[in-house]
């Protein structure tokens, strides 16, 4: 069962590049939603990763943001090897892991072009191996607001945000987007049958959800329903009682009127006919 706290291991690092690598996921280094949306083809990525033994828990954001960021400090990282051996800088940075070369290959980063000296021994550029490697720069998840940190430092894909599309969003094909894939060769037939495929599974996901919710919103309709009658019928009940009430009141008070008529009648004919009247009350 994966924790919801701590680093994110080797094993789901090695996972996300695997199924990052997939033909048709990654264009120029960014993972392209042409036949799904972000959310659904993350939260597919989120349920494979939380599934790793031993691993970390994360949900759908954070596994996206934990993408951007790792790639972010590794391109970071090639980046300053890149001017250590062109301008002859020196500059303090660790060598690069496997996975983090293996990163650098799946996003076209031009790994040739950097220093031999600052791989790892294990490694080689032109044949990487998908042994887990030691991941420099462990990535711990902040649980105050639910950053990303790597290593020591935290970094942001400034250039990710500015063209990642938001979670709502879909990515449509316009027809310029069609009639090239009608004109892709072999490879961008498979892409697009995997697209498909990625479609489908979401489908498949989003339907039971959604007759769920369906069911759920019609017992909630009927408890209210419920509840609505019960409120009338009480107030029936109080209605009834108060009118029970001034039923009664109306009795007494016709009884004293009739009362009050009769010994006023008395009073009368004791004064006209000289007849004492003894109230014996």
């Amino acid at each position: 069962m994966c924790s919801s706290r701590g680093r994110v291991i080797p094993a789901q690092m090695k996972k996300l590049l695997d199924l990052l690598s997939e033909d048709g996921v990654l264009q120029h280094g960014k993972v392209i939603y042409t036949y799904t949306t972000k959310q659904c083809f993350w939260k597919r990525i989120a349920t494979q990763l939380n599934s790793v033994k031993g691993g970390v828990y994360k949900n759908t954001w954070q596994w996206c943001k934990m993408w951007a960021d790792w790639k972010a400090k590794t391109k970071k990282k090639a980046n300053i090897l890149l001017k250590q051996k062109h301008y002859d800088r020196e500059q303090l940075v660790s060598a690069l892991s496997n996975l983090e070369l293996r990163l650098l290959k799946v996003i076209e980063y031009p790994v040739d072009d950097l220093p031999e000296q600052q791989f790892e021994i294990t490694v080689n550029k032109e044949d990487l191996s998908d042994n887990e490697g030691p991941l420099i720069g462990c990535m711990i998840l902040d649980e105050e607001n639910g950053d990303l940190i790597l290593g020591h430092e935290s970094s942001q894909d400034d250039d990710a945000n500015k063209n990642e599309t938001p979670f709502y969003s879909v990515n449509l094909p316009n027809d310029s987007t069609k009639k090239k894939l009608e004109d892709s060769t072999d490879s961008n037939s498979k892409e697009r049958l995997f697209a498909r495929q990625i479609r489908l599974q979401d489908l498949k996901k989003v339907l039971p959800e959604d007759k769920s919710q369906k069911s759920e919103e019609l017992r909630l309709r009927a408890l209210e329903l419920k509840l609505k009658g019960e409120e009338l019928r009480l107030k029936e009940m109080e209605m009834n009682k108060i009118n029970y009430l001034a039923n009664i009141e109306e009795e007494k008070l016709k009884c004293f009127r009739d009362i009050s008529a009769s010994l006023k009648e008395l009073v009368d004919l004791s004064k006209n006919g000289n007849i004492r009247f003894n109230n014996s009350v």
